[in-house]
Order: structure tokens, then sequence, then C-alpha cells
């Protein structure tokens, strides 16, 4: 498994390949512990996400381009593949992020009554 830091207030991420599923496995440790910190990790991941995905629709727009003066975009098409993973990555770290906050929402709740 490759581990490296996030921006989401250090989040790691752990991805590791599944031959079986022929997918990335990935798991995340989130440092946030209260709504507080949840919410602006949730506002940290909008901002990036948002830049995430304007870069993607750039690297379309100049992949579009080269090609239509038909020239060699190989690079550019691997780099929007590459920012295309990093979105998707992201994507499956917000889900998993809910489903943390939702846990520790239900054991502070627990630990109440």
């Amino acid at each position: 498994m490759i581990e490296k830091k996030n921006i989401h207030i250090n989040t790691i991420i752990n991805q590791g390949w599944n031959p079986a599923r022929g997918k990335l496995d990935l798991a995340f440790v989130f440092t946030f512990q209260n709504k507080e910190e949840y919410l602006s990790f949730r506002r940290f991941w909008k901002e990036n996400y948002a830049s995430l995905s304007g870069a993607i629709r750039n690297q379309k727009r100049d992949i579009k381009a080269t090609q239509r003066q038909r020239e060699y975009a190989g690079q550019l098409q691997s780099k929007a593949h590459e920012l295309k993973r990093d979105a998707t990555i992201q994507i499956f770290m917000l889900r998993a992020a809910k489903q943390e906050a939702n846990r520790q929402y239900l054991n502070a709740r627990q630990a109440v009554q």
C-alpha cells in the first residue's frame, strides 16, 4: 500500500491494487474529531475539487485544440487521465468522510445516553 498525505487536514490515503477485483482498494485515515473540523475538511475538499475540476476542463480543451491541429496529444491525454483518477479518489474520499462523520456522530450520541 502506498501512503500519501492529502491537503484535506492531513488525511492519509492508502492505495493498494486488488488483483481479484482489478481495481484500486482505497482506505482513508481522517484526522477530524468533531463537527467543526469535519466542516473545515469539507470546505478544503470543495476548494480542492473545484480546482481539480477546472484543471480537467482546461486539459480537455488543450487536448481538443492539439488534435484539431493534427498534432500528437498523448502526453496531454495521460495528464488528463491522471487528473480524472485523482478526481475519482476525491469523490471516494468524500463518501468515506461522510461515513466517518456519521459514525463519530452516532458514537457521541450513544455516549450521551
